[in-house]
């Protein structure tokens, strides 16, 4: 067995230990949320009978170990169940609302990447020059405001004060078009301008600052040097050079894809989007077990899976790096 697939192999053990343990501690949290799943879902009308009818049939009479076992079955083959209150298949209620977040997330953390990475490595490159005064005081001004802070300005200033922008939402009203219709249309791009701002006003500062700082140690390498002997241009060694300066941000960009789908939960209220965030409230609220359990479990493994392929992309970008 080659280093590669031994690595691939005990990262594959170790990840679905990591999910194991995870599935645990969500459903342990989950059981020991206060309240009773049947209260929101009934009334007085209702009697114990009804109600103990209820409970049997979502599963809440089983042993506590019966419920674990069958929570750990249906995990493993991705068969949420159905929602206690939305009676239809968690997998499409998480499936829809996960699409959704990723329509406002992807992008934001695309162009926060390319662009991040561009200003970073000029930043770096050009070292002690305004350029890089700029981008740094920028950057760490926009990492110190709170996004839920900034997601509030950017409502009150362009969708209450100027009007030009919608203020929430994710298509305009009376709209009933499939994702894919909504996601290309112009009203759809308008609803996503406001929510794309304020997470790249946030989340462009970490490529900046990281590939400024890395930039700078591999400014002074000895292969540059080469480079220019060889007669390339100042951009030529540039590209190079930030090839060179890629591997921290590998590493920040799974960290920050995953922690990402946490941080929707504020904005996707402030702009009213009905992503996975907004749903998790929902759920909590209303007690609805099987759909609270199949998102937290969805972003878990997000970012886990994010950061094993950072590892195995580490080989590709740096040649250096070996699986012995």
């Amino acid at each position: 067995m080659t280093g590669l697939k031994k690595y691939i192999l005990m990262r594959l053990i170790s990840l679905v230990f990591v999910i194991f343990c995870i599935l645990s501690i969500i459903f342990v949290l989950v059981k020991f949320l206060p309240g009773d799943p049947t209260a929101i879902f009934v009334d007085s009308r209702f009697s114990p009978e009804m109600i103990d009818m209820q409970k049997k049939l979502w599963g809440l009479t089983d042993p506590l170990w019966v419920q674990y076992l069958s929570y750990l079955k249906n995990m493993a083959i991705f068969d949420f169940g159905r929602s206690f209150f939305q009676i239809q298949p968690v997998r499409e209620i998480v499936l829809e609302k996960l699409l959704n977040t990723c329509a406002m997330m992807v992008p934001s953390v695309i162009l926060s990447v390319v662009l991040g990475t561009i200003l970073g490595a000029v930043a770096g490159w050009k070292r002690g020059s305004k350029f890089e005064t700029t981008m740094v005081t920028t950057s760490l001004f926009l990492r110190s405001a709170p996004s839920f802070f900034v997601g509030i300005l950017v409502l009150m200033l362009f969708s209450y004060t100027l009007r030009w922008l919608p203020s929430g939402g994710m298509s305009p009203p009376g709209t009933a078009a499939g994702f894919w219709q909504t996601v290309f249309s112009v009203g759809f791009l308008k609803h996503l301008i406001l929510p794309t701002i304020v997470l790249m006003s946030r989340e462009i500062t970490g490529p900046i600052l990281l590939l400024r700082s890395s930039m700078l140690e591999v400014k002074g390498s000895d292969f540059l040097d080469i480079l220019r002997a060889k007669g390339l241009s100042e951009a030529q060694i540039i590209k190079h050079a930030t090839r060179n300066a890629l591997l921290p941000l590998v590493t920040y960009v799974a960290v920050m894809t995953g922690l990402l789908f946490q941080g929707q939960v504020l904005l996707e209220i402030i702009f009213a989007w009905p992503g996975i965030g907004r749903e998790i409230v929902t759920a909590l609220k209303d007690l609805d077990y099987p759909v609270a359990q199949a998102c937290f479990y969805l972003m878990a493994l997000t970012i886990l899976l994010m950061n094993f392929i950072a590892d195995l992309l580490y080989g590709f970008i740096d040649p250096r790096i070996t699986y012995n």
